[in-house]
């Protein structure tokens, strides 16, 4: 019975070795497994032991990694949305519009600048639209698109003038690839308005410049028989043998002579910029204003306007007076031109502490809002070809503020616009 039990005992005991064995081999194969995962070299069988095989943990060791590789999960993801909230901020906060459009010509994305420069309502969701339609308003892309070439040479393009809502652009595409194919392309747009209007008015100062030059030359040219004409109706003057009539009309020539002199020695003064010695020089706003009325009393009378002037107590000012009788003829024109035909101009003057203040107002339509930061702009003028250079408020405003003063402009709630002369009794800048 004895050897019968010793026998059944050393069966189960190759049993229970036979499990280990098939325990510690899945437990080597699952450990290499996971450190093939990880990317190490599986072990040799001398380098772990079956004793220690059997005191491994796999499924705690799978945990503990899992709990590594998530964690490193996590602050990969972070560091992604940091890195996406940093580009988005990048995308939106620069100062040219950026769109990315697929190969169907949608828009995929677009930043707020391009909205706000090309998108009639910003505020609306434009993902998925079609670029031409949102963009240029067509029913399809056109020839002249930049985006077309770019999907199909896949190279960038530039457009140096595109103009779109009144403003002009340059237009940069460049092909979106993935695994080297063409996937979109991105849409740079850069607002280029401001240094066309730069260059045009470098271009057009320099065709003033030439003009002035040009000027002076004939200005000197007319002056030897101007000076003829004024000398002979002089000496025609001193004449007894003339009638009242005939000595009413020599008067009138050399007095037309005389204005037509000034006239040409304002030509000169504008070439040569002249200093007048304003250091010295006083102005009587009064007679100043009254000069300038006197000038402007036909046309004013042509287009059937009234012109009242309610001078108050105006000072003399710093100044010499044909600079500023100029600077009233340009308002007043101005103000007259608005006007067209039929209204009133009203001319009123006052002192304010140490300010002398002339108000021209008038019942014409007002200044439009979009263009009143403009009027004083060099050569802007919104009337017809002919009727103005836009040069008389840009050179008033300059001499204002060469004498120290300004000049401030608003609508009139009645209608109409006014111009606020104001002259400093004290003081000013010489340049």
């Amino acid at each position: 019975m004895q050897p019968q039990k010793e026998k059944e005992l050393f069966k189960e005991l190759e049993k229970l070795r036979e499990l280990n064995q098939r325990y510690i081999h899945y437990i080597r194969q699952k450990v290499n497994q996971l450190l093939e995962v990880m990317g190490t070299q599986p072990l040799r069988p001398e380098e772990l032991d079956d004793e220690i095989l059997l005191e491994f943990d796999p499924i705690g060791v799978v945990a503990g990694a899992f709990h590594q590789i998530l964690e490193h999960l996590r602050e990969t993801v972070q560091e992604l949305k940091m890195a996406r909230d940093e580009l988005h901020a990048i995308f939106n906060a620069t100062g040219v519009g950026i769109s990315i459009i697929d190969t169907n010509f949608r828009i995929i994305r677009c930043n707020e600048k391009q909205r706000q420069m090309l998108v009639s309502e910003p505020s609306e969701d434009i993902r998925g639209r079609f670029c031409y339609e949102v963009y240029c308003y067509k029913d399809s892309p056109g020839l002249d698109c930049p985006a077309v070439e770019t999907m199909a040479t896949g190279k960038p393009v530039t457009l140096r003038e595109v103009k779109k809502k009144d403003r002009f652009f340059q237009v940069v595409t460049t092909p979106l690839k993935a695994s080297g194919e063409i996937r979109g392309v991105i849409e740079v747009l850069i607002d280029v308005t401001e240094k066309k209007k730069a260059e045009e008015l470098m271009l057009r100062t320099e065709k003033l410049v030439s003009l002035g030059q040009m000027a002076a030359g004939i200005a000197h040219e007319l002056n030897t028989p101007l000076g003829n004409i004024l000398g002979y109706a002089r000496l025609l003057e001193k004449d007894p043998s003339l009638s009242e009539k005939q000595a009413e009309r020599v008067r009138i020539i050399a007095e037309q002579a005389n204005r037509c002199s000034r006239i040409i020695k304002g030509l000169l003064d504008f070439a040569r910029k002249p200093e007048y010695e304003r250091v010295n020089a006083k102005c009587d706003l009064i007679e100043a204003i009254n000069s300038a009325l006197s000038l402007l009393k036909k046309e004013a009378d042509k287009r059937q306007i009234e012109i009242i002037f309610e001078n108050g107590e105006l000072p003399s000012v710093r100044g010499h007076s044909r600079e500023i009788e100029q600077v009233f003829v340009n308002i007043i024109l101005n103000a007259l031109q608005a006007i067209g035909r039929q209204g009133r101009v009203t001319i009123k003057g006052s002192v304010r502490e140490n300010s002398a203040v002339v108000e021209i107002s008038d019942t014409g339509p007002g200044i439009p809002k979009e263009i009143k930061d403009r009027v004083f702009d060099p050569f802007f003028t919104t009337k017809p070809p002919g009727e103005g250079t836009g040069l008389g408020l840009s050179i008033s405003a300059g001499t204002m503020s060469r004498l120290g003063g300004g000049i401030e402009v608003e609508n009139l709630k009645m209608g109409g616009a006014v111009f606020r002369l104001i002259f400093p009794l004290t003081g000013g800048s010489e340049r």
